[in-house]
């Protein structure tokens, strides 16, 4: 991403690049002024002028520490709330005409609590000027047409019940669920089962896992073999944006399948294997303990979780395969190690999740060909900090056997000498001479020719990379995470 920022440890998850604190006069207590990032050409930057110095013409205030989750202020009564997450974005006439002498009042509140970022003018003299609006974080907007059903009233528990065993009546896969559901008292309120293997404690998303997963199981033995997200959430959701992050996890824990591999989308999940629990709002994420990993929706990234990590460092692997061997066959490393599925190239999400887990050491075991010396690369300069390659030496390298060119070896070839030879001098030591190697040449080594040389030696590269960063480790790392700014 653009500038060279550090994500605040504690606070800033996926919105660090682009965004750093500054001082301002006038902020209130509990409030912590940060720029507003610049978003071009797909990047996110600081706001500078023409001599490269922070333009602070506006901030936006964030909460100076961790805010307890989805914990709305109590300045606030129920109307007010659903008054609040009636809409993403509000400008600041009508928020005053919502609360008028009050209204600073209640937005400070919403921003302590998470709820909200709130834009603000900055005068000439770097004092906090009037704000001009407010939009819900992510976390929030996630989760506002849950509670504002909660909000407006339950439903009748037992017809709502009534609906989702009639639903489930009809799929096998299903009916230890519906055994669990139907054992609750007619007489309770709308509660999930006990033993539910949905994984969340809210009826809402409950109630819309059950009907994805009862939609889904149907669409395959109807023999659809494709099953894409938006077309489940107009299926069984009522509409194709209806998915939030939590329903999702939910769908994934019910029909017990990784939730990229149960439905299609351009916008997937981010598979992570090793010591680092992730709390969407009422569903959890133990990826320490998930079989064989544990799969969190991109969008994930953008919602706000309590995360916690105690790894010793982060390895990022290139291929799916590959990701899967590391994570069944190597317990001991992902014990310590947290792994990271990096889908071939350094995506924004998996950039957010590094920059956040700094400073643990992140390695990176990628193809031994040009993309994947350029994927370290990327990765080191997104990061500002090094990416250690492992199992990624020339002499490993030579011993091939090197990838079949289908379409056109040559110009194949020519292309990854090429590109091999403009990274050599980027990078150094190892990496460096595999580049000039392949420059030699424009063959390539895929990672799967690997299982039974470098696969097994993993432990042994990695641990170096401890020693060389002795106070690399935070012991217990946590963060709550809010959104980028989308455009500017």
């Amino acid at each position: 991403m653009g500038d060279e920022v550090r994500p605040q440890p504690g606070l800033l998850f996926g919105e660090g690049h682009g965004r750093v604190p500054v001082t301002v006069e006038g902020v209130p207590a509990g409030l912590q002024a940060f720029t507003v990032p610049v978003r071009r050409e797909g990047e996110y930057w600081l706001p500078r002028d023409r001599k490269r110095r922070l333009r602070l013409t506006e901030v936006d205030l964030l909460p100076a520490g961790k805010p307890a989750l989805f914990a709305p202020p109590q300045e606030l009564t129920d109307a007010d709330l659903l008054w609040v997450l009636g809409a993403q974005r509000r400008e600041w006439d009508s928020t005053v005409r919502r609360f008028g002498s009050r209204a600073q009042e209640v937005a400070h509140a919403l921003v302590r609590c998470g709820a909200v970022v709130l834009r603000c003018e900055v005068d000439v003299m770097v004092t906090l000027g009037p704000p001009v609006r407010w939009r819900l974080t992510h976390a929030w907007a996630d989760q506002a047409e849950e509670r504002c059903a909660q909000l407006r009233g339950p439903r009748e528990p037992r017809r709502a019940r009534s609906e989702l065993l009639e639903l489930m009546s009809a799929v096998t896969e299903l009916k230890r669920e519906r055994e669990l559901l139907a054992a609750i008292d007619e007489n309770a309120g709308l509660v999930v089962p006990q033993g539910s293997t949905a994984g969340t404690a809210a009826w809402s998303v409950y109630e819309a896992a059950v009907k994805a997963s009862a939609a889904w199981w149907g669409l395959r033995d109807q023999g659809e073999k494709e099953v894409t997200l938006k077309q489940l959430a107009a299926l069984a959701l009522g509409g194709s944006k209806r998915w939030t992050g939590q329903q999702q996890v939910a769908f994934a824990n019910l029909v017990g399948v990784d939730f990229e591999e149960a439905v299609t989308e351009e916008d997937t999940d981010l598979r992570i294997k090793g010591p680092l629990s992730w709390r969407i709002g009422e569903v959890a994420v133990d990826a320490a303990v998930a079989r064989p990993w544990v799969g969190v929706p991109a969008q994930g990234l953008r919602i706000v979780g309590e995360a916690t990590c105690t790894a010793l460092g982060v390895l990022v692997i290139e291929n799916a395969d590959t990701f899967g061997q590391v994570c069944r066959r190597l317990p001991d490393l992902t014990s310590r190690w947290l792994c990271v599925w990096g889908r071939g190239y350094a995506r924004d999400q998996l950039v957010a999740m590094l920059a956040w887990l700094q400073p643990l050491p992140v390695a990176a075991w990628c193809d031994l060909d040009a993309d994947g010396i350029a994927i370290v690369h990327d990765l080191s300069r997104r990061l500002g900090t090094p990416v250690h390659a492992v199992g990624m030496d020339a002499q490993t390298w030579r011993t091939g056997p090197y990838r079949e060119r289908l379409k056109n070896p040559r110009k194949e070839k020519a292309r990854d000498a090429k590109l091999a030879a403009d990274l050599a001098h980027k990078v150094d030591g190892d990496l460096r001479e595999l580049a000039l190697a392949i420059a030699g040449s424009g063959e390539s080594l895929e990672q799967e020719t690997l299982y039974t040389t470098v696969l097994p030696r993993l432990p042994d590269l990695l641990a170096p990379l401890l020693k060389e960063k002795p106070g690399a480790i935070p012991g217990d790392a946590t963060a709550v995470c809010y959104e980028p700014e989308q455009e500017r």
